[in-house]
């Protein structure tokens, strides 16, 4: 029944998403390098190689949080640094977004699969 409730969920925000501005709004590789690369580096730095693989899930998706929000810093810098040039705050706003998102999103995707709760 897990499963079931997270396909649900995760259909209602693809089709969100699609609603909003399409999927392709949503895609963004250097903010999913950052969510992805800092939670995954994080996950080895806070267990090491020997944990067990529910810890590890665990550490990357708080590791994935913790890096989304760096990410919103970083695109708000990027923002800051190019008011001037419209063309440059695309990007940054994607980042500084996005990262948060994706952050949120791989949390509550580990949690729903390994059927831990957020305390």
């Amino acid at each position: 029944m897990r499963i079931l409730g997270f396909i649900a969920c995760a259909g209602v925000m693809v089709w969100i998403m699609d609603g909003a501005a399409g999927i392709a709004a949503f895609l963004d590789a250097i903010s999913l390098a950052v969510v992805f690369g800092g939670g995954l580096a994080f996950a080895v730095a806070k267990g090491g190689l020997s944990q067990n693989l529910n810890q590890a899930l665990l550490n990357f998706a708080q590791g994935s949080v913790y890096w989304g929000w760096l990410g919103l810093l970083v695109g708000c810098v990027g923002i800051a640094a190019n008011l001037k040039e419209i063309s440059a705050l695309g990007p940054a706003a994607s980042i500084a977004i996005l990262t948060v998102f994706y952050g949120y999103t791989v949390k509550w995707s580990v949690m729903a699969v390994i059927g831990q709760d957020d305390s």
